[in-house]
């Protein structure tokens, strides 16, 4: 029972490290790609001087946002892992004696936070929250890539119709690969392929 105990709790602080890396990455990747797009945007002015090349400046942030919508998956997968040892691991001290008591796993560990931050499970408050940071960021990168396509419609004419068509593929299935994610995220349920 003590080896079992140790090898949980080592999968256990494992997974939160890699939760807590994967947190990391993520909001570095988001300041890289705010300070792309501000810098970008501080030389608006300019940018006709790249002429058909302005099609190009959102591609970066096209892939920050694939970028993140592998992260959701990883995180979600990572959620799961830690739900299951955590439940594993206060299973074993509910188990470890009659005069031990029970723990109300409703406000311990990240079983209480991901009832707060989890958009099937918070409240509605934090839901709304949840929303208008995700949506925020969705609708600054359409925004964006909508602006530079208009800067470049005057040097491609209607060739123009050709990095829409190839944006908007993209962005459909980077909005499938965060749906997948979104909907992995519901633990309550059983896991998406």
């Amino acid at each position: 029972m003590a080896d079992r105990l140790h090898v949980l709790t080592v999968l256990y602080q494992s997974e939160r490290a890699d939760r807590s890396t994967t947190l990391t990455v993520s909001l570095a990747t988001m300041g890289a790609a705010v300070t792309y797009l501000i810098g970008t945007i501080a030389f608006f002015d300019k940018l006709d001087l790249l002429g058909w090349g302005i099609a190009l400046l959102p591609f970066p942030l096209v892939c920050v946002a694939a970028f993140h919508s592998m992260l959701i998956n990883v995180a979600a997968v990572r959620a799961r892992s830690i739900l299951h040892l955590e439940r594993a691991l206060l299973d074993s001290l509910d188990a470890s004696g009659p005069d031990h008591q029970a723990i109300d796993r409703g406000v311990v560990g990240v079983t209480a936070s991901e009832h707060r931050t989890n958009l099937h499970t918070a409240p509605r408050a934090q839901r709304g929250a949840i929303l208008i940071a995700y949506g925020g960021v969705a609708v600054i990168y359409v925004g964006y890539l909508v602006l530079m396509l208009w800067r470049a419609a005057h040097h491609l004419s209607g060739w123009i119709a050709v990095p829409a068509v190839g944006y908007a593929a993209l962005l459909l299935v980077i909005g499938i690969s965060w749906r997948a994610g979104a909907v992995n995220m519901d633990f309550r349920t059983g896991p998406t392929s």
